[in-house]
């Protein structure tokens, strides 16, 4: 029988870039995004993912693809379960390999298709996480890394499109924002938000939304996760990382990291 399995971790000699390989059984995935791009891959059953307007159903031999800060969700649609490998490059990380291929720095980050059919580049893939088990040198994960983001970039990296989310958010929505990440251990109001923001509450609540892909609450503990995921990472304890984070105590953390990111704190810690 089948168990749901999940690792996560950092791996240093590759700038500090997570990785997730994961069996899941059953998952469904909240709306989110990530501070990262992700490139991942299906090894066996099928990832169902919304992203940019459209649904994806990515099946074995298929990579899925994310560009930072573009909202998705999905989950596991079928009985087989999930086999599923994930790479999170950092933003600078890209920026890095994009300049080198246009020959110049800065410009529009790229945006990603969603789900791609590339043979060579779901080998590089598999092969970095093949290296990473066995322990290679760092000079072969390197080089794997960059060869599979110039292989993106180059095959399937599009002119970063003003996202779905309609123009950019004005100075008021900025500080709510900020507000949010700034007071995550503690309760917010949505009065107070609205105060900031300079507008009536509903207003305040339905163009949150529209600038940011979530509403404010679901925004602040997805905050609270990606908080807690680097004071984990770091060595913080579990305990102190859910009261300084916000969460209710140690369970409510571990409900909230299944829930977004499929690993629970402990499995990311070891």
């Amino acid at each position: 029988m089948r168990r749901q399995r999940t690792r996560m971790w950092a791996s240093a000699d590759l700038g500090g870039m997570e990785l997730l390989d994961a069996d899941f059984i059953r998952q469904d995935c909240p709306r989110h995004y990530h501070d990262t791009y992700a490139v991942g891959i299906v090894l066996r059953g099928v990832n169902r993912f919304a992203y940019r307007g459209m649904v994806h159903a990515a099946t074995a031999g298929t990579l899925c693809t994310v560009t930072v800060d573009e909202i998705h969700g999905g989950d596991v649609p079928t009985a087989e379960g999930l086999s599923y490998r994930c790479l999170y490059p950092q933003v600078g990380q890209v920026a890095a390999i994009q300049a080198e291929l246009c020959g110049r720095d800065g410009g529009d980050l790229p945006l990603l298709p969603g789900t791609v059919h590339d043979d060579a580049a779901f080998a590089l893939v598999a092969r970095l996480f093949a290296a990473e088990d066995a322990g290679a040198p760092a000079l072969v994960r390197q080089s794997l890394l960059s060869a599979i983001l110039a292989a993106m970039l180059s095959r399937h990296g599009g002119v970063r499109a003003r996202p779905l989310r309609n123009g950019a958010p004005g100075a008021g929505l900025l500080a709510a924002r900020e507000m949010l990440l700034e007071h995550l251990e503690d309760p917010v109001r949505l009065e107070e938000l609205a105060v900031v923001a300079g507008m009536p509450a509903f207003t305040f609540l339905r163009a949150f939304r529209q600038a940011f892909g979530l509403p404010p609450h679901a925004w602040q503990i997805q905050a609270r996760v990606r908080q807690a995921k680097d004071r984990i990472l770091a060595g913080a304890a579990l305990a102190d990382v859910a009261a300084q984070c916000g969460f209710a105590d140690q369970s409510h953390m571990n409900r909230q990291f299944r829930r977004i990111l499929g690993v629970t704190p402990g499995s990311l810690r070891r």
